[in-house]
């Protein structure tokens, strides 16, 4: 661990830092953009930490002043990792990504006497040729009325290994092209191990209860399980439609108050 890291334990933190990015899912080979920015100050020092499974901190970057920014040497060899440095910005960017980039990456600003530190960006990388030993499955749902409470399943099957899994959940709803975070790497799950066949399987639960319209979508879960990122196929959320009778008026002047009345069954 570096010296600016182990100073940003013991100092105040009044440097808001903000990494708008949660969560960031790309495919191995894509490049990658993470965003770091914070109020315009006199800073002294920034720099990018990555963060393995095994809760691992490594320094990949940091920049002082305005000197040319220090690089890890493994990280400077790779020649794929990019800064760009401004008055309120430091922003990282990992070109033709691999699966040995899912980590957590925390940016950390200094400004002389106080220190700050983002809440970290999970970059999870989809490996193309994911392990076939490893499933996932998803639970289905009927369909649900207001109310109701529901818990969705997300259950993955795997040979032993090691590490803990890291589960996050996101939300489609109609019309959008891509899901919002809804949950932040549960770790958590009723998990059995059989030693006869070296495998494990693990069960994680998301509970919604007094559900309402604005809940309907897919949620999708994705696993970070043995060096692999596994997508579910999604499990839907539908509610009932009561029957009514619609009265729909289309292109007509209205030139008198109308009173329409819907039946509801």
């Amino acid at each position: 661990m570096s010296l600016l890291f182990i100073l940003f334990l013991v100092c105040s933190s009044d440097v808001d830092v903000v990494q708008e990015d949660n969560v960031k899912i790309v495919r191995a080979g894509e490049d990658v953009n993470l965003t770091c920015t914070f109020s315009k100050l006199l800073q002294t020092t920034t720099a990018w930490f990555k963060q393995t499974a095994d809760r691992k901190n490594v320094q990949i970057v940091s920049f002082y002043i305005k000197l040319q920014p220090s690089w890890n040497k493994d990280f400077e060899k790779a020649n794929r990792f990019i800064v760009i440095k401004g008055d309120d910005r430091f922003n990282l960017t990992i070109l033709k990504t691999k699966p040995s980039d899912s980590a957590t990456y925390f940016c950390v600003v200094s400004s002389h006497y106080s220190t700050g530190m983002g809440a970290g960006t999970r970059l999870l990388v989809k490996d193309a040729a994911v392990d076939r030993h490893i499933t996932l499955q998803q639970s289905s749902i009927d369909t649900l009325h207001p109310g109701d409470s529901v818990s969705l399943q997300c259950s993955i099957f795997t040979e032993s290994c090691a590490g803990e899994h890291s589960v996050y959940w996101f939300r489609q709803s109609l019309g959008e092209s891509q899901g919002i975070l809804y949950t932040k790497g549960e770790r958590n799950g009723q998990c059995e191990n059989s030693t006869e066949s070296q495998t494990q399987s693990c069960v994680y639960n998301l509970f919604k209860s007094n559900i309402r319209h604005s809940d309907a979508g897919i949620y999708y879960c994705a696993v970070a399980a043995c060096g692999e990122i596994l997508f579910g196929k999604g499990t839907e959320l539908n509610f009932r439609v009561h029957n009514f009778l619609l009265f729909e008026i289309l292109n007509v002047e209205i030139v008198t108050p109308i009173t329409v009345i819907c039946f509801i069954n």
